[in-house]
């Protein structure tokens, strides 16, 4: 068969779900309207051609509730090098949107842009530089992605970038899909910030999904899946950063093209508040993410929570309680997982299972180190290997 006889379509190769931006995360020198930004992306997959998609979701809950988003222009290139601003020379394409090179996206909404012709390969970086106009106050943004982004005033699609301010969102700029063999499928890694890359190694790209994803593509029985990173910092089940994840599951998983297969580790956060025991909360809301995916036809995975025995405001009898059975309730065969992951052993100090271990933990008792995202990224290669 040749390339040209193999069917192809839209399959998700990076995504960063949106949530309201804050002034914390706002730049402090120049503001995005009217000045470029250049967002730098790892893709899962590399296809034929690409696009891009921006949100202008939130702005129609803010002040001015009517709020259209700007792109005044979009190019893409290829990043020279990894937490650096410089792209690789002639390789600069302008993103079109119907057609034309600036585009507007109405309040609540989302807006794909045409296909590129722009070749890209597996685990590639790419520059997304994006000069805006008019935009709400508080833009939508994928904040604390621990990667830089950069600012520059005025109008710099191309090699003339010079950054006034560093960032570390991205700001409108939500997925990038590529067009790759239909016979690929995306694996979603859907969580909190653990999951999103908290305190793994700032500009190196090695979060347990990362990892994965790099792991899955290095072996030939697995190399037709590609794991991308649909977490948010903070995000709980029923609360915290952004939209509850009950709410968001359908828009950040059951709806990214292509998805195949999604691994869950999302709950750390609506852990600390409870006063009471609240794991049957965590089995409905799991329950449900299940049946949807099953209704999809899409396999999903259980995470067990990790240990958070160190942390002050996590730790008690209470929260260790409800980890447990949690985390026994999702490897149980009684979940309807269609299996899982046991990220909790794999971080877990031996001597004591409720604690991370020293060289896993980052130094909150939380949130594991750069060693820790290994083991984690190890243990769902591992995990998945066996049961996809």
């Amino acid at each position: 068969m040749s390339d040209t006889d193999i069917k192809s379509s839209w399959l998700c190769s990076w995504i960063a779900p949106p949530l309201n931006a804050d002034a914390e995360v706002l730049p402090k020198k120049i503001p995005l309207a009217g000045n470029t930004v250049r967002h730098q992306i790892k893709l899962a997959a590399g296809g034929a051609k690409i696009r891009l998609t921006f949100s202008n979701e939130y702005s129609e809950t803010l002040d001015a509730p009517d709020s259209v988003l700007e792109l005044r222009s979009v190019h893409i290139a290829r990043l020279a090098e990894a937490g650096k601003p410089d792209i690789v020379a002639g390789t600069d394409v302008a993103v079109t949107f119907s057609g034309h090179e600036s585009a507007s996206v109405p309040a609540g909404s989302v807006l794909t842009s045409d296909a590129v012709d722009f070749p890209t390969d597996d685990l590639g970086m790419i520059a997304v530089t994006v000069c805006f106009g008019d935009l709400p106050e508080y833009p939508a943004c994928h904040r604390e992605a621990d990667c830089s982004s950069w600012l520059m005033s005025g109008a710099h699609p191309a090699d003339d970038f010079s950054p006034e301010e560093y960032l570390w969102s991205y700001f409108s700029l939500c997925r990038a899909d590529v067009f790759a063999p239909e016979s690929r499928k995306t694996l979603v890694c859907f969580g909190d910030s653990i999951t999103d890359g908290a305190v793994s190694t700032f500009n190196g790209f090695d979060a347990w999904p990362n990892l994965l994803a790099a792991s899955l593509l290095s072996d030939s029985n697995f190399s037709h899946i590609s794991a991308v990173d649909s977490a948010i910092a903070g995000n709980a089940i029923y609360g915290g950063w952004g939209t509850p994840a009950v709410d968001r599951f359908k828009r950040d998983v059951l709806d990214v093209p292509g998805v195949g297969f999604a691994a869950v580790l999302i709950g750390t956060n609506d852990i600390p508040g409870a006063v009471s025991d609240i794991t049957d909360g965590f089995i409905s809301a799991y329950s449900g993410m299940i049946s949807e995916c099953h209704k999809a036809g899409i396999k999903i995975y259980g995470g067990t929570i990790t240990p958070f025995g160190n942390n002050e405001h996590w730790a008690s009898d209470l929260h260790e309680r409800i980890r447990t059975q949690v985390n026994g309730w999702i490897m149980s065969p009684e979940s309807g997982f269609d299996g899982y992951v046991d990220f909790a052993s794999a971080v877990a100090d031996p001597a004591d299972r409720t604690k991370l271990r020293h060289d896993c933990d980052s130094g909150d008792g939380l949130h594991p180190s750069a060693k820790g995202h290994a083991e984690m990224g190890a243990a769902a290669a591992a995990a998945l290997k066996k049961l996809i």
